[in-house]
């Protein structure tokens, strides 16, 4: 680089360095305390979602369990009735004797 380009080059920065006041640059603070809030708002709504699918799941598990198991087998609170007389016993019937042969 010769001594020209460095004028120029010179000039280009006095140029963008007089077209205007420089921004304000932001409190490092401030943005470290929102920042801040932020992680913590994010963090209590996982949180928050987490604890609410381990509920549904833990209530969707104990109903189904609840619903496999068989239930108590209802006793009939008095005998049941006949519809019918009860017979009398069989006769015996007798058993033939084998022929002498």
């Amino acid at each position: 680089m010769d001594r020209r380009e460095n004028a120029e080059l010179y000039a280009a920065f006095e140029a963008l360095l007089d077209a205007g006041p420089e921004p304000p640059l932001p409190s490092v603070t401030d943005a470290a305390v929102a920042g801040g809030r932020r992680i913590r708002r994010r963090r209590t709504a996982v949180a928050l979602a987490g604890a609410l699918v381990v509920a549904v799941c833990g209530v969707t598990t104990a109903v189904n369990v609840a619903d496999s198991r068989p239930g108590p087998v209802q006793q009939p609170l008095a005998p049941p009735t006949p519809t019918q007389e009860p017979t009398e016993a069989p006769t015996p019937v007798a058993t033939p004797e084998p022929a002498p042969g």
